[in-house]
């Protein structure tokens, strides 16, 4: 089907879309709300009163206005929606989730809010006005320059408007809760570096922000969590987030074309959504600001929605309320001349069906599991269907020109792994090149080693190697030939073993993985990345303690960056972040589980085994990652957990030790002073003893608190080295000294 003509109607640098047929005077109220939203403040008409020992609760913040003036503004019927106070105030916020005040602590160095502030930048859909005017009298009056150049300085409105693309559209959720205007309704405030925000329409309703530098425009969130009356606080729960909608299909005809066959020229995509919501007129999804829509429809007819021409959120504005349970069908027209994540989604990670019939440029060859056989529909023109029995959180293609060479090269399992040769990727022509020997066999031997470890990858007898880098699907391995981790200093920490085994672990731990929430995303980033280490371990050996190392000093620059926190806070912890500190958990649980006596790691494999099975077939939370180690550990993990995945900060430890004789025997007194973490820190770390005879002793003993004291031993013969933290069990900075 052909794009559908639209209506184009600028409001600021906003995209608001209207119905085919014409806009509704809903819509059109809309649009001069969202104007009212942004009007100039200074000489704008409103009321204002002088304020004293005014206390404002929403949430789990207490803003307590001390002293000073209050000022209304933009009205939106006959109710104010923005409000500037000058004067003495403070904010009190206690934090209830371990989680989230470690995660703010990572950023503001506080876990706790406890502010007095000067001036404070107020949007809201609440009753925080109707709360003032019971308590003082307001009388009308023009914002003047003074109080105007006092607002501007505190850039509590550059934090707020949409002119840099958040998640969100800040009117937009601002106006939504607006037209439903209640107590529990949006409520936003700008003091000092901070900023609060409860909106009713965000799966976790309730966020504290901070501006990092002078000169950011973008405050980066410190902590989010769901409203208090939820009362989810426990560490392990925090992913049962209630999301607004699940998307449940995507279907559709997209044709692809350019003189790269990288442009999306028409794309008509259905999608499938359940409520979860009580009730919901305005729908939040997401397409790529690359990809530029021309018309949605609901249920066969044009539906209202808007859109910033730079920001992937899309609102649309149905002509009624759905209740939970109901199924929405949306279908969208859109293109753009490149394409990143092809699809509309919505906030809710869950995987879904995909069914598409893709037109292509005749010359060009796509590549995307679930392929049919490519049908010629004219001497331009070819077609084929993608659907698969899998279903995907994420679903990328690749697209190459003619000229493509075929290199089969079977693997241990049977499985072939196909080579795409590109004519154009050679030695002669880009730098960084890997060559092919180097490059095949790197994936060939990653290939083996995983399927060694966890069997066959889910529903694929059949691989593609794909010599660029975009994201691997089940049956297609995108790892770049074009590659400097052959060339100093990337060899030194595995060259492109590691890029060849991240890209082929992803056949297991990509786009089939079905984490509940946000707060999985670091297990998606790390996982393929561990294994791709572990897969170096096997073929290179002390290359991987390198490696660990490299990305040990990666997060040590990011916790002097204020850039540390828990790896459960999901997509608001760095990439850096989440893989290097996923790693390094992966890691140590690695060698916590390890068989000391037997030198085996029987049980960090059966888990990784199960978990591969678990997290394909069933949707998966910290929580059940937590417990699925935790049974293969035989113990309680919590303390490992509550440090590693839900708190931040790394240990120092300064160790002296001193080997004494008694009688035939010898021991080895160990002191252990511990720094950089809480004093409820406790661990195990490995050591090794090494006698006279070369003859090796490993153990292992829990070090907790400020200070921690042992002995080893007895030993038969006089220890002539000892090794503190054998196999970097710990993520830790030591200082290692025999008296």
């Amino acid at each position: 089907m052909k794009a559908r003509s639209f209506v184009l109607v600028t409001v600021l640098v906003a995209t608001l879309v209207g119905a085919a047929m014409g806009e509704s005077e809903f819509l059109k109220k809309f649009k001069r709300d969202y104007s009212a939203l942004d009007m100039d403040l200074l000489n704008n008409m409103g009321e204002q009163a002088k304020v004293k020992n005014f206390v404002y609760h929403k949430d789990i913040a207490t803003i307590t206005f001390k002293e000073g003036i209050i000022h209304l503004l933009r009205y939106i019927d006959g109710r104010p929606t923005t409000a500037i106070f000058v004067g003495k105030g403070n904010v009190k916020i206690e934090i209830p989730s371990h989680v989230e005040s470690q995660a703010l602590e990572g950023i503001t160095k506080d876990s706790v809010v406890d502010e007095d502030f000067e001036v404070a930048f107020i949007r809201m859909a609440d009753d925080f006005d109707l709360r003032l005017k019971e308590k003082f009298t307001f009388e009308p009056k023009e914002l003047k320059w003074k109080m105007f150049t006092i607002s501007k300085q505190a850039h509590g409105e550059q934090f707020f408007k949409p002119i840099i693309p958040h998640f969100y559209d800040n009117y937009f959720q601002l106006l939504r809760s607006l037209y439903e205007r209640s107590r529990d309704g949006y409520f936003w405030i700008d003091f000092n570096r901070y900023v609060f925000s409860f909106d009713p329409n965000r799966p976790e309703q309730v966020a504290i922000d901070y501006e990092l530098g002078v000169s950011d425009l973008i405050a980066a969130t410190g902590a989010a969590f769901q409203r208090k009356e939820i009362g989810i606080y426990d560490d392990h729960q925090m992913s049962d987030i209630p999301y607004p909608t699940t998307m449940i299909d995507k279907r559709g005809a997209i044709e692809m074309g350019g003189i790269d066959g990288f442009a999306l020229d028409n794309a008509e995509v259905t999608v499938k959504l359940v409520l979860n919501a009580d009730s919901l007129r305005f729908i939040s999804l997401f397409l790529p600001a690359i990809l530029k829509e021309d018309s949605i429809y609901f249920n066969g007819q044009a539906v209202e929605y808007h859109r910033r021409k730079d920001f992937k959120h899309i609102g649309i504005i149905l002509p009624e309320y759905h209740c939970r349970g109901d199924t929405l069908q949306f279908t969208l027209w859109y293109k753009g001349k490149k394409f990143e994540r092809c699809l509309p989604y919505v906030e809710n990670p869950q995987v879904c069906p995909h069914s598409f019939t893709f037109t292509v440029p005749e010359r060009f060859n796509y590549y995307m599991p679930g392929m049919s056989a490519v049908e010629r529909l004219d001497s331009k023109r070819d077609r084929f269907t993608v659907s698969s029995s899998n279903q995907y959180n994420d679903f990328y293609f690749h697209v190459y020109a003619s000229d493509i060479d075929t290199i089969p090269m079977p693997s241990d399992v049977g499985i072939m792994l196909n080579f795409l040769k590109m004519q154009h990727i050679s030695r002669r022509l880009v730098r960084c090149f890997v060559p092919d020997e180097t490059f095949r066999t790197s994936i060939v031997d990653a290939f083996n080693y995983m399927t060694t470890y966890l069997g066959s990858p889910p529903n694929t007898f059949v691989e593609y190697i794909v010599p660029e880098r975009t994201v691997s699907m089940p049956g297609l391995i995108m790892t770049p030939q074009t590659s400097c981790a052959t060339e100093t200093p990337m060899e030194s920490v595995g060259g492109f073993d590691v890029v060849a085994g991240d890209a082929v672990a992803r056949q297991w731990f990509g786009t089939l993985l079905r984490p509940a929430s946000d707060r999985e995303t670091w297990i998606a980033d790390a996982l393929p990345q561990y294994l791709s280490l572990m897969f170096l371990h096997h073929k290179q050996g002390a290359t991987y303690q390198a490696n660990l190392i490299s990305r040990r000093d990666s997060i040590y620059t990011d916790i002097e960056r204020k850039r540390d926190i828990p790896l459960a806070a999901g997509s608001r912890a760095s990439s850096r972040i989440r893989v290097n500190k996923g790693v390094w958990l992966l890691h140590m649980l690695r060698f916590l589980m390890y068989d000391l006596e037997q030198g085996t790691e029987q049980r960090f494999l059966r888990f990784l085994q199960e978990f591969a099975m678990t997290c394909r077939t069933n949707r998966f939370t910290n929580k059940d990652f937590v417990g699925l180690a935790e049974k293969h550990y035989g113990q309680p993990l919590d303390w490992f957990f509550q440090q590693w995945l839900y708190g931040r900060n790394l240990p120092q430890f300064k160790v002296e030790y001193k080997i004494n004789g008694k009688g035939d025997e010898y021991f080895i007194d160990v002191k252990v002073e511990t720094k950089g973490v809480d004093p409820s820190f406790t661990t195990t770390v490995a050591m090794r003893v090494v006698d006279n005879g070369n003859k090796q002793t490993y153990l292992r003993e829990t070090v907790s608190g400020a200070q921690t004291e042992f002995t080893l031993g007895p030993f038969a013969d006089k220890p002539k080295e000892f090794v503190f933290n054998e196999f970097y069990s710990v993520l830790s900075k030591d200082r290692v000294k025999k008296k």
